[in-house]
């Protein structure tokens, strides 16, 4: 695991194997084209996948931004002749009807049953954030929108909901996992956990 990363109040850390994305699009080209240069030296075998992780790199950097994300890691590595990614992005959000008390955000979170191979589904749950106590959390594979118009992707997405500290918060940060390679959704989901469970407020 990396040093922890701060945003906007937060921390959260990534594994040494993941980039962490620059977001604000005055800057994220050149650092995105930095954080690929340092990285094939110290990975030369993707060397030769080069140009898909400089787009790959932009295209979640765009999406994260455009969604408000405040915070993006980013796992792209080469898996045979293609490329596998995962993405985490941490968003800071208006609590529902201004109510972020775990329980509450919990009664508008809904359950989908699954119905086959690769279906959309989700299920709910409660876990145990070190720092901020037990918060609620979807798990599930739903149909991701891209960006412009471009059609949707469907993935593996896991969403924690950590309220903000204080009595009654009216502010989350929404903890977002997700990748397309629904073959790996147990590695997947186990990763999302673990990158999850580092969390914290700062200040």
């Amino acid at each position: 695991m990396t040093a922890p990363t701060t945003a906007t109040g937060f921390s959260i850390t990534v594994p040494d194997s993941w980039f962490e994305i620059e977001l604000h699009p005055d800057a994220r080209n050149a650092a995105i084209n930095t954080l690929v240069s340092e990285r094939l030296k110290e990975v030369p075998e993707l060397y030769e996948h080069r140009a898909d992780l400089a787009r790959v790199l932009r295209e979640t950097a765009r999406r994260a931004y455009d969604s408000g994300a405040r915070f993006c890691g980013t796992l792209v590595a080469g898996l045979g002749g293609a490329v596998m990614t995962a993405t985490v992005t941490v968003t800071i959000v208006d609590a529902p009807n201004e109510e972020g008390a775990a329980d509450a955000i919990a009664s508008f979170l809904t359950t989908v049953p699954k119905r086959g191979a690769d279906s959309i589904w989700r299920q709910v749950e409660s876990v145990e954030i070190p720092e901020a106590g037990r918060v609620p959390r979807t798990r599930g594979i739903d149909d991701v929108t891209l960006p412009d118009g471009a059609g949707w992707i469907r993935s593996l997405i896991m969403q924690t909901f950590v309220p903000f500290p204080g009595p009654n918060p009216t502010r989350v940060a929404l903890i977002t996992g997700s990748s397309p390679l629904l073959a790996l959704e147990s590695e997947f989901f186990d990763v999302f956990d673990a990158i999850t469970g580092t969390f914290r407020f700062i200040g």
